[in-house]
């Protein structure tokens, strides 16, 4: 068999590298989330990231045509491995969250995906107790009780923190906390799993917490965030049934 001329291998060389009319390659990123259950939020304890997170930027990737891998991390490495540029955008986040640590960095929010509140939750009976008689308080290791910060640094209330909420809950419930510091809807959740009631702690608006809402950010692809905010606001009804799906649309409220 004769081999073929060199003219005509670097023909058909060059037709393997042509894309055909209408195929383009996605744009790839790499996000970094959270490698704990933090269901009805999202969850990344298994390896897999799932959860309303997952559902919310899919949908916006499958839009864009854009490709998201998700690397779960433990929460305490995600925003060095965002400022070291491990990965491209990190989710959840806020500007609120270790503001020091951002300074000097120009890192770029999304607008507002969903809200949030940190409470203070206590057994049903214990609803309504003043804020000095907490003494312990207990939460989930990586999970910064902000609102309880200024008590905490004088040595008021002593912190208890936990492997999991199956540790946390069980915490309070045999008196060795007097309250935990958790998300209120994961909370609710969590109760819901381990107790067959949603109400095994409450939220006690009268004791510390702080609200907000969390954001896709990144330090490299601010192109990408406008993209998002845009997608956000054109596709309004998409993210409230994905909202309203996931149970998070009354997180204000207890």
């Amino acid at each position: 068999m004769k081999t073929l001329q060199a003219p005509l291998l670097l023909a058909v060389l060059a037709l393997l590298w042509v894309v055909p009319t209408g195929q383009t390659f996605a744009d790839r990123y790499i996000v970094g989330v959270e490698n704990i259950d933090y269901r009805p939020y999202q969850a990344g304890h298994t390896g897999a990231f799932e959860g309303f997170g997952r559902e919310l930027l899919d949908a916006f990737a499958a839009a864009e045509r854009l490709e998201l891998d998700y690397l779960p991390l433990p929460p305490s490495r995600l925003l060095p491995s965002l400022l070291r540029g491990r990965i491209d955008f990190k989710y959840p986040d806020d500007p609120a969250w270790a503001p020091a640590r951002r300074e000097g960095h120009e890192i770029r929010y999304s607008r507002p995906i969903v809200g949030y509140v940190d409470g203070t939750l206590v057994l049903p009976r214990h609803l309504g107790r003043p804020v000095n008689e907490i003494r312990a308080l207990g939460t989930v290791v990586g999970f910064t009780p902000i609102a309880w910060q200024p008590r905490l640094r004088q040595g008021q209330v002593s912190l208890l923190e936990n492997a999991d909420f199956s540790a946390l809950f069980h915490q309070v419930t045999n008196r060795r906390v007097d309250a935990v510091y958790a998300n209120v809807a994961v909370a609710r959740d969590q109760s819901m799993r381990l107790f067959g009631r949603p109400d095994a702690l409450r939220f006690d608006p009268g004791l510390p917490s702080t609200q907000g809402s969390y954001r896709l950010s990144t330090l490299r692809h601010p192109e990408v965030i406008d993209r998002l905010n845009a997608w956000m606001q054109a596709e309004s009804e998409v993210v409230a049934g994905l909202v309203r799906r996931a149970g998070l649309d009354d997180v204000w409220q207890d």
